[in-house]
């Protein structure tokens, strides 16, 4: 019962799959009846799938009557297109989905007959067994009588939904099922046949189904695929051969690829894919000698699937991913393969999926691409080659037990050779298949239907050696720094260079082009092989503008995407490295790596984004632009730990070093938002919103975390730098600040800045090392002089407001002349004595007096005019 329930199961998912692409199909066709007739265009009788049309299928017996033209006589109006027949969902499930189920039926019928025979003890197991195989013939003759007798095709909006009639293909499809039932009963079920006649008898219930489906449709093709891929598992042997089932699956295949050929049933060629790919997966966990068989299957089968595929099919998209899903499947159950067993077999027959991939692109330049995905599965099939353990080769002499120099051995350890052979030969055929059939090719400036321009050939010369190379570097050396490998990376930079120079003396800029970002590539990963920390990210930093001037003068927008990834990776490496606290910068201030590490690097992506925006402003310009605010930012900021620490980026912060900090932001952020508005450049309008967002949360937290509060040092140029210096730049940017909200934000935090730094100014001179208050009480003079540069701020702030016609900092003035009276009715009042208090008084009475003459001769007028 489990097995029937299995194999129902299976069944299901393969009738799913082809009800779900002829639904499909018959959309589409519908679709493209109403727009037929709505347009007045030729009706071409019988309609033929767009699937179908991808393929030659097999013709019709009779011909077709002639199309007839749809001509107006006369101004024809807009068409209307005629609603859906209301008939259409009966005939459906009448003529279509009826006789699925319906075959489905017939198949249960067989099983529950053969169950109820064995149940009730009616016959032998070889009469039940022939009875079952009568009965599978004579439904496939019932299939028969009524394709021959066939009722008359049915035309108008029924016949694209409906197609032919599905009643034969029902009948044969629960024919050759229940022929394939009666197999396994006289085989593995009962015991009446040998393993190998069960599996023969099987085998050709199964080719029957697939060949009857030439004849009576895709139910029948999907019951023979269930049963020649569930043959194997059905058939128990003592010697089991997976050099004889894979063979066998090769057979089934190569059938079932032959009827898709003929008929255009693209369902058919994923489920053989997708099944052929399962069974490599299978094979692969048991232990056997000749597990060979599997990873042997892989590339024949692709080549199989590459080789019957029609011409014709390559003109639409799904005949295209037919050429390039079976081979990324095939090979994806080649990787697991091999990670279940690294042996020799699973590598080359992974390998060979390369010349098996270009000798089709060679011959189909619709395929450009296909060598790309052989040349990934090389490139994880080298990721996945288990390394056994080596030591160099060298001879180290060592005196008083150190090393004081290693004599040279051989030029790879033996236990290695089989990977750099492999890799080598690998990075050689593409770069000689490149270079080969780049000169095959049309001229770059013609490109294809497709859009695939034959430069694809030219990239991977340039990508598939830089790429196997860094491959093989991080699988040998794990990014460990090595001269040799620099070495070699400069002889295939080299060596890019000369195909590069060759190109240029034929003509090709585009060829030359690709070539010379491949060895600016190779330059850049030996690099990357010899350096280490802050200069491996300048090493490809540097990557960049070279291959801006190469996208500019060779005309390759492809570099574009290239460039972006670069970009990319340098800025997740400078953001995201947490290690950068452990390199050793040096220890003098400005000149030391942290140049190298972020300045070089800012100064890069600014060239760059400059040589790209001279043919579009696309995200690559923007990300490039991005880049070098954030490495200037980043360098501005670690320059002055780095100075404040003395070397040391782990050393704790003080209020200088955060004084610091706020000042170079506070620029940065002013600066970019001038150059927002006189440039446009969206990413610096970003740029100033956001350091000045840093800047604000920043200089509020130091107003509320000031050396009065928390009792820490401060001099002049603290002070200066923490609170006068940012409320002045936060004042310049009011004047630029496109939104009202923005300016009185900004005009806030200078207010509080500058009278943060007043403040703390007088504190300082008073009491240079112990600011703390109230722990350090403030003497008479002290509250004296706040009472007096706080009224004089106020009046300051007044003579701007009426000056500027600003109402909201004349009330600011006002309330800081108010918290003013406060504090010396309040505090001065009592605190002070002699002579101090006298002045308190005398100075604030003068100075409200004053202020009134002021307001009234000075800003009343003004009021009075503007309401007159």
């Amino acid at each position: 019962m489990f097995l029937l329930f299995g194999f129902a199961w299976i069944a299901g998912w393969v009738l799913g799959i082809v009800g779900f692409f002829s639904a499909l199909s018959a959309h589409r066709e519908l679709r493209c009846l109403r727009t037929m007739l709505a347009a007045g265009r030729v009706l071409p009788e019988p309609v033929i799938s767009a699937d179908t049309a991808a393929m030659p299928g097999p013709q019709p017996a009779a011909a077709a009557p002639p199309p007839r033209q749809l001509e107006p006589a006369g101004p024809e109006p807009e068409p209307a297109v005629a609603p859906p027949p209301s008939g259409d969902f009966e005939a459906m499930l009448t003529t279509r989905w009826g006789i699925w189920l319906g075959s489905a039926a017939l198949l249960f019928a067989g099983v529950f007959l053969v169950r109820y025979a064995v149940e009730q003890e009616l016959l032998g197991p070889a009469a039940r067994c022939g009875l079952a195989a009568l009965l599978g013939l004579a439904l496939l003759a019932a299939a028969e009588f009524l394709h021959r007798h066939e009722g008359p095709p049915l035309s108008g909006p029924l016949a694209v939904p409906l197609g032919s009639d599905q009643a034969p293909g029902g009948l044969a499809a629960g024919g050759t099922a229940i022929l394939f039932g009666a197999a396994y009963g006289a085989g593995p079920f009962f015991g009446l046949l040998p393993p190998a006649a069960a599996f023969a008898a099987m085998a050709a219930a199964s080719l029957i189904a697939l060949a009857a489906s030439l004849r009576y449709g895709p139910l029948t093709a999907a019951t023979g695929l269930i049963g020649a891929f569930a043959t194997p598992a059905l058939v128990a042997t003592e010697t089991p051969s997976l050099p004889g089932l894979f063979a066998w699956l090769l057979v089934v295949s190569a059938a079932a690829l032959l009827v898709v050929r003929r008929t255009g049933w693209t369902w058919l060629g994923w489920a053989t894919t997708v099944a052929g790919a399962l069974w490599v997966c299978v094979a692969g966990f048991p232990p056997a000698a000749d597990r060979w068989a599997a990873a042997a299957f892989v590339p024949a089968a692709a080549a199989l699937n590459l080789l019957l595929l029609p011409r014709a099919a390559l003109a639409q998209p799904i005949g295209r991913r037919l050429a390039f899903v079976p081979l990324a499947t095939l090979g994806a159950a080649g990787l697991l393969l091999l990670a279940l067993d690294d042996g020799i077999a699973p590598r080359l027959a992974l390998f060979a999926l390369s010349p098996i991939a270009v000798a089709k692109a060679a011959a189909e330049p619709r395929l450009a691409r296909l060598p790309w995905v052989a040349a990934l599965l090389g490139l994880l099939t080298l990721l996945l080659w288990s390394l056994p353990a080596w030591a160099p080769t060298g001879e180290a002499i060592r005196i008083e037990g150190s090393v004081q120099a290693v004599l040279p051995g051989a030029w790879a350890p033996p236990a290695l050779l089989p990977f750099l052979v492999a890799a080598s030969l690998f990075a050689a055929f593409h770069a000689a298949a490149g270079l080969w059939l780049e000169r095959r090719a049309p001229s770059p400036l013609a490109l294809s239907p497709l859009g695939l321009s034959p430069l694809a050939w030219s990239a991977l010369v340039a990508a598939v050696p830089v790429l196997t190379l860094a491959v093989a570097y991080a699988r040998i050396m794990r990014f460990q720094a090595d001269a040799t490998w620099a070495l070699a990376a400069l002889a295939l930079s080299a060596a890019l260079t000369a195909t590069a120079a060759a190109a240029m003396r034929e003509g090709s800029r585009q060829r030359a082009g690709v070539h010379a970002a491949g060895a600016v590539a190779a330059l850049a990963l030996g690099c990357a092989m010899i350096l280490h920390d802050y200069w491996l990210t300048l090493a490809v930093a540097l990557f960049l503008p070279p291959l801006a001037w190469i996208e500019d003068r060779a005309d390759l927008p492809a570099l574009r995407p290239v460039a972006l990834a670069v970009a990319m990776v340098v800025l997740a490496r400078a953001v995201l490295n947490w290690y950068v606290p452990g390199y050793a910068f040096g220890t003098l201030p400005l000149v030391n790596g942290l140049l190298a590490g972020y300045a070089a690097p800012a100064a890069s992506f600014a060239v760059a984004s400059v040589l790209f925006r001279r043919r579009a402003a696309d995200r690559l310009v923007a990300t490039l632009e991005a880049g070098a605010v954030t490495f200037l930012a980043l360098f501005v900021a670690l320059e002055i730990r780095h100075w404040r620490g003395g070397g040391d980026l782990a050393q704790p912060a003080s209020l200088t070093e955060a004084a610091l900090h706020l000042l170079t932001v506070a620029m940065q952020a002013t600066a970019y938002l001038y150059l927002a508005r006189r440039t446009g450049r969206v990413v610096l309008d970003w740029a100033w919103r956001i350091l000045g967002g840093i800047a604000l949360a920043w200089g509020a937290a130091l107003i509320a975390a000031n050396p009065m509060a928390t009792g820490a040092p401060a001099g002049v140029a603290d002070l200066l730098a923490a609170y006068l210096a940012p409320a002045g730049l936060a004042a310049l940017a009011c004047r630029a600040l496109p939104s009202p909200d923005l300016r009185t934000l900004a005009g806030g935090y200078a207010v509080l800045a500058g009278f943060a730094w007043i403040t703390l100014q007088i504190r300082q001179v008073f009491h240079p090392a112990a600011m703390a208050f109230p722990e350090t009480p403030a003497e008479a003079a002290e509250l004296w002089l706040w009472s007096g540069a706080w009224l004089a701020y106020g009046v300051g702030l007044m003579v701007l407001g009426i000056r500027s016609g600003r109402r909201a900092l004349r009330l600011t003035a006002l309330g800081v002349v108010g918290l003013v009276c406060v504090k010396v009715f309040a505090v001065d009042m009592s605190d002070l004595a002699g002579l101090w208090r006298v002045l308190s008084f005398l100075g604030l009475g003068l100075a409200l007096i004053g202020l009134g003459v002021v307001y009234r001769r000075f800003v009343l007028p003004g009021r009075d005019g503007a309401t007159g």
